[in-house]
């Protein structure tokens, strides 16, 4: 998928889609756009996915769901990852060592970029086992989703942690 690529450009697009672009002095603010009901089922349907190729430890079934080429962004643990190269040997590892994964979505919003992208922006909380030790994460998960031919997949993923 070559619809978006390079981090200026996903960056832009989120700062538009999430509204944290401020307007210039002197210029009227864009009127708020309603996100279509087809984008909004479809980036809904894709975050659902993704928790339950989560759950059931499945990296094939995620493997599916990312766009393989170098303008894959994930940001997890504070670290950014570049590209499905990158990306890949860690899910398998995060998968490969869980006995375990629940995960939890509420508060689920999403904004369309036009009929082709979409932010979808969450809270979530994800326990992850292995061996005796369970981890649980708590925060907001934003997907940045692109659309084409084969449907829609993830361009940008980051998992921002609640301050205790």
């Amino acid at each position: 998928m070559q619809i978006f690529t390079g981090a200026r450009r996903w960056l832009a697009l989120v700062a538009v889609a999430t509204g944290c672009a401020a307007p210039r002095p002197g210029v009227a603010a864009p009127a708020a756009v309603t996100t279509p009901a087809e984008v909004s089922a479809a980036a809904r349907a894709t975050l659902e996915q993704w928790r339950q190729a989560y759950e059931v430890r499945s990296a094939d079934a995620l493997a599916r769901l990312y766009v393989h080429d170098p303008g894959l962004s994930v940001i997890q643990d504070g670290t950014l990852l570049l590209g499905w190269s990158a990306v890949e040997p860690m899910l398998r590892d995060r998968l490969g060592k869980a006995s375990a994964v629940r995960v939890r979505i509420k508060d689920v919003q999403v904004s369309a970029v036009g009929l082709t992208g979409a932010v979808v922006v969450a809270a979530m909380l994800r326990e992850r086992s292995e061996a005796a030790t369970t981890v649980t994460e708590n925060g907001v998960i934003t997907l940045v989703l692109a659309r084409d031919d084969a449907g829609w997949a993830i361009l940008c993923e980051h998992y921002s942690y609640k301050r205790p």
